[in-house]
């Protein structure tokens, strides 16, 4: 039976981020086949990498896409609400130009 006691020298994080890279490992060839197969069949590949941002401190849910205004004082968003281009849809109020576009969501 394996158990993990406090004085392990591996942390829980540790162990996710290798875990995470094993998994990527076993993808990446998957990934790189159908690339090749893409190339092979004449698909032209239109999206060439990707933007990831992870910052840590981002605005609280309540001020973007949840103001929860029917909450309590202490919970509710700050901002206040506006109204989107959805029906019975409200976003937090520092999105009032993206609220304008919301059906092209």
């Amino acid at each position: 039976m394996i158990t993990f006691s406090d004085s392990s020298p591996h942390s829980r994080r540790a162990f996710l981020q290798v875990g995470g890279l094993g998994l990527g490992g076993l993808t990446l060839s998957q990934l790189l086949g159908w690339k090749a197969a893409a190339a092979q069949a004449g698909i032209p590949l239109k999206d060439k990498s990707v933007v990831f941002l992870f910052m840590h401190g981002g605005p609280p849910q309540q001020e973007t896409f949840d103001p929860k205004m029917e909450a309590p004082v202490e919970i509710r968003s700050s901002t206040g609400e506006v109204k989107t281009t959805i029906p019975g849809v409200t976003f937090g109020g520092t999105f009032q130009k993206l609220a304008k576009r919301a059906h092209q969501l």
